[in-house]
């Protein structure tokens, strides 16, 4: 990668993370301890790389409100670079999980209309942003029209690009998108967005139907396929590749912002010029150390603290899936 900063394009939210003492009760009130912390997918990936020492830009939309100021001011109070978001009238975006006692999502609810109402037109003018890029992210929160020009406009440079599903439904509009014509240099999507971008049921797929799954995504565009699949490690499918690297073992507190802390990771680590293998290791001990913490972004997560975690166990399960 080059020098210049990684520009991440993406959500802005509000996290309210409800957590439950007990199994939930439907049709009634449960008692929970609830936290409210900034989210969104790409602010929390821009944070977490500016916590690893990586120049970031974060490009998104937040509301005129009280939760709008907040989240700008948090994310520059983390190294972030916030000039690009635009501020508009109306509720900034929000994102509702509801945790388990185990810490386990039992569910998410997001409120995003102002992301969701950026035109083609605001994704051109954030093309500049690109100019002296290292390397551009973008999560699929925003709409297709939105990814496509950014994708297009970072092609146009020679800057790699990295999308982020975000979730299956999400996964789904990207789909039309992949194409050859428009490269990305790396595609991250669990389980379920890799069944959605495929169009295959994966429920129960071994190990050689993920990786050929991938193989198909890569013939339609993207450079590198990283399957993410929690417990079980990742597969990162490339050429000359498949390479699995194993989860670290972790005190599961609260799994929010795990996936993006693990991108975030591995990003960072080719920034600075790791190999594949010791960038992977390092995306899966920031995964492991976030959900070790509350709220969506470890606030101590940092280069230093990844040395000093290095050698923390990997979780060995019977297979790899």
């Amino acid at each position: 990668m080059k020098s210049g900063p990684v520009v991440v394009a993406g959500g802005l939210n509000t996290d309210i993370l409800s957590r439950l003492p007990a199994p939930l009760r439907l049709g009634t009130s449960n008692p929970a301890h609830t936290t409210f912390s900034p989210g969104g997918v790409g602010r929390n990936l821009a944070q977490n790389l500016a916590q690893l020492g990586v120049p970031t830009r974060l490009l998104g939309v937040v509301g005129d409100d009280a939760f709008g100021e907040s989240l700008l001011n948090l994310t520059a109070a983390s190294g972030v670079d916030v000039s690009g978001v635009l501020r508009r009238a109306g509720p900034s975006g929000s994102y509702l999980a509801v945790l388990t006692e185990d810490g386990e999502l039992h569910a998410g609810l997001s409120s995003m209309a102002l992301t969701a109402a950026l035109t083609d037109a605001e994704a051109q003018r954030w093309a500049g942003h690109l100019d002296t890029a290292s390397a551009l992210i973008v999560d699929a929160n925003l709409p297709p029209e939105v990814v496509a020009r950014l994708l297009d406009e970072a092609a146009r440079r020679g800057v790699p690009s990295v999308l982020e599903p975000v979730s299956a439904p999400k996964a789904g509009r990207l789909r039309p998108l992949l194409s050859p014509a428009r490269p990305v240099w790396l595609l991250s999507p669990d389980r379920a967005e890799l069944a959605a971008l495929t169009e295959q049921n994966l429920t129960a797929a071994d190990d050689a139907a993920l990786l050929d799954a991938a193989q198909q995504l890569r013939q339609r565009g993207a450079d590198f396929v990283l399957i993410t699949l929690g417990q079980r490690g990742s597969w990162l499918v490339g050429e000359g590749l498949p390479i699995h690297t194993p989860a670290r073992q972790a005190q599961v507190l609260d799994v929010t912002g795990a996936g993006d802390a693990l991108l975030a990771g591995l990003i960072a680590a080719r920034w600075y010029g790791q190999g594949w293998p010791d960038a992977l290791r390092q995306a899966h001990l920031c995964a492991a150390l976030t959900i070790e913490a509350l709220g969506a972004v470890r606030a101590d997560l940092s280069s230093e603290r990844l040395l000093a975690e290095w050698g923390r166990p990997v979780l060995l399960l019977s297979s790899a899936f």
